[in-house]
């Protein structure tokens, strides 16, 4: 019996770490595939990508690489929130790929309305700029910042994907997908109602807005709760897929 994949992207800095509570709170008949950027995790060794392209060039041979075939949901989160939305679209225009039925785009403002987090280039900012920046999203662990290795290796990865953001902002915030939105966002989020309300100009389809208690990191303490909604909203909006996969 097939399950129903949800693939999950995470934040600037990140790793697929941050959903392992998620990944445990879905229910059986939907199967999470956490997918990561170079650079990080098991990828290490890889040469991290500086732009939007770029990641979702490497996405769309991460999800070969899994299997992943017809219709299927993504988490965003943060950054993964914009990726996910240039995934989804860029599967949609190229025949005979699979395709993302809903896009829980996570702890980030509609595109439109999104300005780049520097004023200049991202890659030449000093580690004290890249630091503030990150600070604004929840920052760094203090384990991380107290060791110079780890701070170092930490700082380096954030600059390439607030690389990553800034390039999307820049080239590819107009991008527009045919799959349901679901916006999530913690309500101690910086994010304002009017920032997450602009994710519809982003779809073709409904867009919904969830907020969960917390901050930046809300799935991490509201993982249940977040679970929840994704089960709801895949049997809703993509009842006859979902229920054939059970």
């Amino acid at each position: 019996m097939k399950r129903y994949p949800l693939v999950m992207l995470h934040h600037s800095g990140g790793t697929a770490q941050v959903f392992d509570g998620l990944v445990h709170a879905l229910p059986s008949w939907i199967e999470p595939i956490p997918l990561e950027l170079p650079g990080r995790s098991r990828r290490w060794r890889e040469d991290p990508v500086r732009t939007a392209e770029d990641a979702v060039g490497d996405l769309v041979t991460r999800l070969a690489k899994a299997q992943v075939t017809g219709d299927f949901a993504l988490f965003g989160h943060s950054m993964g929130a914009y990726l996910g939305l240039c995934l989804a679209a860029r599967l949609e225009q190229a025949p005979g790929q699979p395709r993302c039925s809903t896009l829980f785009a996570s702890s980030n403002a509609g595109p439109l309305n999104a300005r780049p987090l520097f004023a200049g280039d991202p890659l030449e900012a000093d580690d004290e700029e890249v630091l503030r920046v990150g600070a604004r999203f929840g920052g760094l662990a203090p384990q991380i910042l107290e060791h110079e290795q780890l701070r170092q290796h930490a700082t380096r990865l954030l600059r390439n994907d607030f690389a990553v953001c800034d390039s999307f902002v820049r080239t590819l915030r107009g991008t527009k997908t045919e799959s349901h939105l679901v916006v999530c966002c913690g309500t101690d989020d910086l994010f304002t109602d009017d920032q997450l309300a602009a994710w519809r100009l982003s779809s073709a389809a409904e867009t919904d807005i969830v907020r969960f208690s917390g901050g930046h990191f809300y799935l991490v303490d509201q993982a249940d709760a977040v679970a929840q909604v994704i089960a709801e909203r895949l049997s809703s909006i993509s009842s006859d897929s979902v229920l054939s996969r059970r």
